[in-house]
């Protein structure tokens, strides 16, 4: 639900912003493509896919058990970002990353005693907060005098920062209790906890104006949280991974 709501929130936004895009990008091809005065702050709504590492015994096991790939755990992700200028070239970022799966499986060597497939249904999602400092490798815009700023076609830029990464590990359903005569029940478990979780990220800015740009990003994490009782006996899970998103980011 929060994920739909999400959605269509960004989609109201860049369709509310697609005739100020269309206006600001004319105007700077009539030569008025400035602001007055560099911006002094941004906001971006990024949309895209995200793959988690899943190196963690935890992931080894239900993917060598259960018809799981490593693949099914990738998904839809989106994320905002807050930028601050602090020095020319150099921007405070704080931003907020979502992603999350639900995929359904069964056990790949064991049946019930009719024959039936032991069926379940896995979730896994994250919730990434985190500050982080971008440099921009080419100046991203320029001031022609104190009232005008124009900004470049294209910025490339690096960022790193740290942050906490908040997981949700489910699965309900059917399971072989391998401890007791292989027989099947049914049941429901889960884990959730916080991650400390360092990140690096690249990307390339793309000016359509003076107050928009379409920005990429390529964002890689690492960290580790414990697991709940319900996973007693696992090393704690691996809550790394690549996300690529894009979007729009709005200056002011």
């Amino acid at each position: 639900m929060r994920t739909s709501r999400f959605v269509v929130s960004l989609a109201a936004v860049l369709l509310a912003a697609s005739p100020a895009v269309r206006s600001a990008s004319a105007q700077e091809r009539s030569g008025n493509g400035f602001l007055f005065g560099a911006p002094t702050g941004s906001i971006s709504l990024r949309f895209g896919y995200a793959a988690p590492s899943a190196s963690s015994d935890l992931f080894s096991f239900v993917t060598n058990e259960l018809t799981l790939r490593r693949g099914d755990l990738a998904a839809f992700a989106y994320g905002a970002d807050v930028a601050l200028p602090l020095r020319p070239r150099l921007d405070l970022i704080v931003s907020a990353d979502f992603g999350g799966m639900t995929k359904k499986s069964e056990f790949r060597e064991w049946q019930d005693n009719s024959g039936n497939p032991i069926e379940q249904k896995t979730s896994f999602s994250r919730q990434s907060y985190a500050a982080n400092v971008r440099y921009y490798l080419l100046p991203y815009g320029m001031s022609l005098s104190r009232f005008a700023w124009v900004p470049s076609r294209y910025a490339p830029w690096l960022s790193a920062g740290l942050g906490r990464t908040r997981y949700r590990f489910s699965q309900t359903g059917d399971f072989v209790d391998f401890a007791n005569g292989n027989s099947v029940f049914r049941d429901t478990f889960t884990s959730s906890a916080w991650g400390f979780t360092p990140q690096v990220a690249a990307g390339l800015d793309w000016n359509i104006g003076p107050r928009f740009a379409l920005t990429t990003q390529a964002k890689y994490l690492w960290g580790k949280a414990d697991l709940g009782v319900d996973f007693s006996g696992f090393s704690p899970i691996d809550l790394s991974g690549l996300g690529v998103t894009g979007g729009l980011t709005i200056r002011f």
